[in-house]
């Protein structure tokens, strides 16, 4: 079996076409939905990229080992996916950014990585260029610099140009052949995350007029941790009118789009190459985007909005059930043991993951699990704030990072340590601040009123906290599968 893990970073399942979303043009994950199995209610671990990655990988909660900050990434002593994988004879081709193993874990799962840190000699074959930029249209005076909404990217009106990463995940495709060794084909690349921008014709395909009444309003809502406005504050979007965050959503749906447009030319090539009868193909994200809800941008550590934490899941694998749903809650993580079971490997550690294989094949899911995150950083955790240690670069005015790092260098209680359980009903978030959130998802899909002081909710809110300490008690730690020779002797004699 190969395996296509295609890996958008920040997608929200709610800007996604066949997730619900009544705007965005997406037909390639239509297609996929319709081919493959669509997760209904995949949410992440962590709603940060290195921490959400490293979860992914291991099968293994946060709390786990410690995967809180940007910077600490899988080490050697870890188990991952992709170790089992190399050791199994697959091929771990990887275009796009790491945030998820360190240098020495690289050193042994890339076969390429000397490629990958000078710069590949060869370019891909297929028309690519600058599709993602970096340049800021505001002064920084003006409230709007803060905002993530950059410059489009220039477009020449012929073919779109392709990622490059993703052109070289094509030439990889075309020049595979059959004996060859099994591959993971991961793509990690860097859109639909913040900067919002896009080539023109995506950058522009949506316009902001029709979307002002889709984005949920801060005056809408009540309860929310102070961090909503502190966000607002720092980043000044306060000073803005809905209009501008419609253009936000705007762009970043047309972002979304040509994601797809990805996404379709990666599976043009598996039918080409006749790959989809021996390759799954997996597309889903590490965490999602505000895109103006809340009158908020990006993400924040420890939030725990269903706009953050859920994310899309669709795999197509040879002998699937077309088309089928799986309403039942399922965790990002559970991609490893049901990649692993794919591939007919046998995990050697202990994680808490679960295998999408029978779902894959038309069962329901758990209609009674309850899903997991964790988020924040305490006192103790001091190097994990972003200005600590190696993001005191963003301590520069002018860095379109700067408000997010002054706001936890001056309000750490703002980016605590926080967990999150969630049923299909109902969500309780803790925060060591004290500012919970308590959530009814059936009558409050859009998390806008906190109900966790509502007397009406406190059997619910019990019950939950109750799971919850469950859920820590059972997952506080693993024990190794190997054991140590308790004697002086050696263990033969």
């Amino acid at each position: 079996m190969n395996f296509v893990f295609f890996f958008p970073d920040e997608m929200s399942a709610s800007s996604v076409s066949c997730y619900g979303n009544p705007t965005v043009k997406m037909p390639n994950y239509d297609r996929l939905a319709e081919e493959g199995v669509r997760f209904e209610n995949c949410l992440v671990q962590n709603p940060v990229c290195s921490p959400s990655r490293c979860s992914l990988m291991t099968g293994l909660y946060v709390h786990n080992m410690g995967h809180r900050s940007l910077w600490h990434l899988l080490r050697t002593h870890e188990p991952s996916l992709f170790r089992y994988l190399k050791n199994a004879g697959y091929d771990i081709q990887w275009f796009g950014k790491n945030d998820l193993y360190s240098q020495e874990y690289l050193d042994e799962i890339c076969g390429d990585i000397e490629e990958k840190r000078n710069g590949y000699r060869t370019r891909p074959s297929r028309k690519h260029g600058h599709v993602h930029g970096w340049t800021n249209p505001y002064q920084l005076e003006d409230p709007k610099y803060y905002s993530f909404l950059f410059s489009p990217v220039e477009d020449d009106g012929e073919e779109a140009a392709l990622d490059e990463e993703i052109a070289r995940a094509i030439d990889y495709l075309n020049n595979w052949k059959e004996g060859d060794k099994p591959f993971m084909l991961f793509l990690p690349i860097i859109m639909p995350h913040a900067p919002y921008d896009a080539l023109e014709r995506f950058h522009n395909m949506y316009d902001p007029a029709l979307l002002k009444d889709h984005l949920v309003q801060p005056e809408e809502t009540s309860g929310k941790p102070s961090y909503v406005e502190l966000i607002r504050k720092y980043r000044r979007l306060d000073q803005l009118e809905p209009e501008f965050m419609a253009k936000v959503y705007a762009t970043y749906l047309g972002m979304n789009s040509y994601v797809d447009f990805l996404l379709g030319e990666l599976m043009n090539t598996l039918d080409e190459k006749r790959l989809f009868k021996n390759t799954t193909l997996i597309a889903s994200s590490d965490h999602g985007d505000w895109y103006g809800n809340y009158g908020l941008v990006e993400k924040w550590p420890n939030a725990m909005d269903d706009m953050l934490l859920r994310v899309p899941l669709l795999i197509k694998t040879p002998g699937n059930k077309a088309g089928h749903v799986v309403g039942e809650q399922v965790e990002l993580f559970d991609i490893m043991p049901t990649v692993l079971e794919l591939a007919g490997i046998k995990a050697g550690h202990t994680h808490f993951a679960q295998s999408l294989v029978p779902q894959l094949g038309g069962e329901a899911g758990d209609l009674e699990r309850y899903v997991f995150a964790e988020g924040g950083y305490d006192n103790q955790d001091e190097r994990c704030f972003e200005y600590q240690p190696r993001g005191n670069g963003l301590l520069n005015e002018k860095n379109i990072y700067y408000p997010k790092v002054m706001q936890q260098k001056e309000y750490p209680q703002s980016v605590c340590r926080t967990t999150m359980i969630r049923s299909l009903t109902n969500k309780l978030v803790l925060r060591t601040s004290g500012e919970n959130e308590l959530y009814d998802l059936v009558k409050d899909m859009k998390e806008c009123n906190n109900v966790y002081h509502d007397k009406g909710y406190s059997e619910v809110r019990a019950a939950l906290e109750a799971q919850m300490l469950r859920w820590y008690i059972r997952t506080a730690d693993t024990v190794p599968l190997n054991d140590d020779y308790r004697s002086f002797s050696t263990r033969g004699m």
